[in-house]
């Protein structure tokens, strides 16, 4: 029988201190930001309380527990996601570790990244899923890293760190980038052959041929969740097709913004301080129109000639992004961040199911400057009231287009 739904709660672990008109003083959360706003008294246990989240999210249930890199900015305090997901091996003892992923263009050898990871799988017995990215926009700034060549780096990267959790070694590697003498890390990862790799990717088909060809699973890095998300799914299942795969839903996962309360009203009242600090805080300089642009731009990040020139004809610059939301009509329309009851949640998610058939949900619950009982609270009563019909609602879904077919074809 088809398995359903995997449930998984992702921490973006973003900056909670803030002055409260810092949107008014700042033009931006990403890149230039000032350090000097890091209050060091104040700040004293974030880490830990952070952890605690994604350890009560084993506890009670979920799949897996999900993190990522990001550098030099508000919105995501993990410059390095490998030392959570060590301290996550020790505070947890059955959801995989989703480690979305490490930026490789920015590590100066892919070799030490192959031997982190297998270090990982091992001190987690085998829970890590491998994510790798090119990075983005802020990434070319904070490193200096140029976005364009980073690419051919990228795929090189991948397929050296593969061969070396998987070729008996010591082997020499004749890269274009890494070129290297001797491959042989100990020590090797405790999944055969080795951890499922996941990359993200924004549309890009160039992204999905590479995804298809290595047989990797796709996340699709985008936080709204409208007719735009099926149409990724198909556009997915079509190149896998051109490369003579079929597609199912464990080989895609999207990311979703939620918070659970008892009613509508409920979860409003008490999501909406965290929300609003997200969207007009964390989001300034990477998804709001107002505020110095630092995430995007003509070549940051890198995109083929012939998509960039498809993005001008359709693009309008003056489009609301999710950062320009002024009320809970606005965040509604956006389909990124559900808030609601359980029946609402429930009602919503399904929806998507419905037009996008995706085997992974990377669920962000604490958003902003979210309260940690409110941020634990909503993990509850999600997997309490929202999960258990989520997964009866998918495997019912799933059976009829997909009974039969493996979950998935591990590279």
């Amino acid at each position: 029988m088809v398995k359903p739904v995997q449930l998984y709660c992702w921490h973006f672990m973003s900056y909670p201190h803030l002055p409260a008109d810092f949107d008014g003083r700042y033009d931006t959360g990403w890149v230039t930001v000032p350090n000097d706003l890091w209050d060091k008294q104040r700040s004293r246990g974030l880490y830990k309380e952070y952890i605690d989240q994604l350890a009560y999210a084993d506890e009670i249930g979920f799949d897996g527990m999900v993190l990522n890199e990001h550098h030099q900015n508000i919105y995501g305090l993990m410059p390095s996601p490998n030392i959570i997901a060590a301290a996550l091996t020790q505070r947890t003892s059955r959801g995989k570790i989703v480690v979305l992923g490490n930026l490789l263009p920015l590590h100066a050898n892919p070799l030490r990244v192959a031997e982190e990871y297998a270090m990982l799988d091992n001190m987690s017995d085998g829970r890590i899923i491998a994510g790798f990215a090119p990075g983005s926009g802020p990434e070319s700034f904070n490193y200096d890293v140029s976005s364009a060549g980073s690419r051919s780096q990228f795929w090189e990267a991948i397929d050296l760190i593969q061969q070396a959790w998987t070729k008996p070694g010591p082997f020499a590697f004749e890269g274009e980038h890494y070129p290297l003498r001797y491959v042989n890390p100990w020590p090797q990862p405790t999944q055969h052959p080795h951890p499922q790799i996941w990359i993200p990717g924004s549309r890009s088909h160039e992204t999905l041929v590479e995804i298809a060809k290595h047989g990797y699973c796709y996340f699709l890095s985008s936080r709204s969740h409208g007719g735009a998300t099926g149409k990724s799914q198909r556009a997915f299942a079509k190149v896998l097709e051109e490369h003579g795969a079929r597609y199912q839903p464990f080989r895609m996962g999207i990311l979703m913004s939620v918070y659970v309360g008892e009613t509508d009203a409920i979860a409003q009242e008490e999501s909406r301080e965290g929300i609003w600090y997200f969207l007009k805080n964390c989001l300034k300089g990477h998804m709001r129109r107002e505020g110095r642009q630092l995430t995007f731009g003509p070549g940051i990040p890198y995109i083929p000639a012939s998509e960039w020139r498809e993005y001008l004809k359709t693009s309008d610059p003056t489009t609301p992004l999710l950062g320009d939301c002024e009320g809970w009509d606005d965040l509604q329309r956006s389909q990124s961040i559900i808030v609601g009851s359980p029946d609402t949640v429930y009602e919503r998610m399904a929806d998507i199911l419905k037009h996008a058939p995706v085997g992974h949900l990377l669920i962000q619950f604490h958003m902003g400057n979210m309260s940690d009982a409110h941020a634990k609270k909503s993990m509850r009563l999600f997997q309490e009231q929202v999960a258990p019909r989520l997964k009866a609602e998918s495997q019912r879904l799933f059976a009829g287009q997909f009974d039969g077919m493996p979950e998935m074809e591990m590279a």
